[in-house]
């Protein structure tokens, strides 16, 4: 990959132009070509994003698997279940790493392996997330309280430079429904909050609802 330098100018030629290049050995060491993807990696965005369409309906239900498939979009964390433990391989359904406490969103169903003595907790009242773009890292959710979702990352979450932004609740009682989203001093965890018309707590956001995380440089 080249960085193309701010100063570099571009420009187009009809694809009838004859491109290649000749010249002196010291004229083309004065040459730099670029592709197409050179100019995408020297394109920097002034954020980077985390969009996914988030369904939760239930309430606490911890669970816990071991040596069955897995369900994409849940979050699951790695534990052991016995001292004697041989960690397996999660990288290939989402997992940034297999350590004992690594969450991640899963995003296949069959690990590379399960290891000995391996179990992967979540909650079925976390939402379940179908994830559409990542470029800020390994997020993940859980169930906090009634009404309440965790967002959590491993410090991505930028203190001040960190937003969330929510489409519209698709449910049967989304009328007088309305939802809050609060930031911690940690800028590992934000909490995503679903109020009824009373301002009390709830649980059921519905199916696809769209959340976007921003994070600017």
């Amino acid at each position: 990959m080249a960085i193309i330098p701010a100063q570099e100018k571009v420009f187009m030629v009809s694809n009838s132009t004859n491109t290649t290049y000749s010249g002196s050995a010291a004229l083309k060491a004065m040459q730099q070509w670029y592709t197409m993807q050179d100019i995408s990696d020297s394109i920097v965005a002034p954020y980077k994003v985390f969009t996914a369409l988030l369904t939760q309906a239930g309430g606490d239900d911890p669970s816990s698997i071991s040596g069955t498939p897995l369900t994409v979009g849940v979050s699951y964390k790695i534990t052991d279940a016995n001292p004697g433990y041989v960690l397996g391989d999660f990288t290939n359904v989402g997992a940034p790493n297999n350590e004992i406490g690594t969450t991640f969103i899963a995003t296949g169903t069959g690990p590379n392996s399960w290891g000995t003595n391996i179990s992967l907790t979540y909650n079925t009242g976390a939402p379940l997330a179908t994830v559409l773009e990542n470029t800020i890292g390994n997020i993940w959710f859980d169930y906090g309280s009634v009404g309440s979702y965790g967002i959590f990352s491993s410090s991505l979450f930028t203190i001040n430079k960190t937003t969330l932004i929510t489409g519209p609740l698709n449910n049967n009682d989304a009328d007088g429904y309305f939802l809050l989203y609060t930031q911690t001093n940690s800028g590992g965890e934000m909490y995503l909050n679903l109020l009824n018309a009373a301002t009390s707590p709830v649980d059921g956001l519905g199916s696809d609802l769209l959340i976007e995380v921003r994070v600017y440089n």
